[in-house]
């Protein structure tokens, strides 16, 4: 089965091994992709431990579950990535469809941090097209 965060890899040789804690994310792209088919899958304890431990109370989880519950992933599009030593930024659209309405867009510039040999997903900020 191809990865459902279009990298056009199998998934059991893209996020699945992470999705199963098999291994960490080796970088923020790696780990947003992984975060996206998460979000695809339904699977939320995925994206909470993956967001950075000193900012997870500062995001409103319930709203992610919900939202997460109530969309169907369409396709993921990396616009640009970077990595400097502890911190990494992924621009991205995630296209979706929630409550079966049609296509929708979310583009968001994400910032990622290192810590401890892992990285996290630290904060996002929406980029208003």
């Amino acid at each position: 089965m191809q990865c459902l965060c279009c990298s056009g890899l199998d998934y059991d040789q893209c996020c699945g091994p992470l999705l199963a804690g098999i291994r960490p994310a080796a970088s923020p792209l790696a780990l947003m992709r992984s975060r996206y088919t998460a979000f695809a899958l339904n699977n939320f304890d995925y994206i909470y431990e993956t967001t950075d431990p000193e900012r997870r109370d500062l995001f409103d989880h319930d709203t992610n579950r919900d939202w997460m519950s109530r969309s169907t992933f369409t396709g993921l599009e990396v616009l640009s990535h970077s990595e400097r030593g502890s911190k990494g930024t992924v621009e991205f659209i995630a296209r979706f469809r929630r409550d079966g309405v049609a296509e929708q867009r979310h583009h968001e510039r994400s910032q990622f941090r290192k810590h401890r040999g892992r990285w996290y997903f630290s904060d996002g900020e929406t980029v208003q097209d």
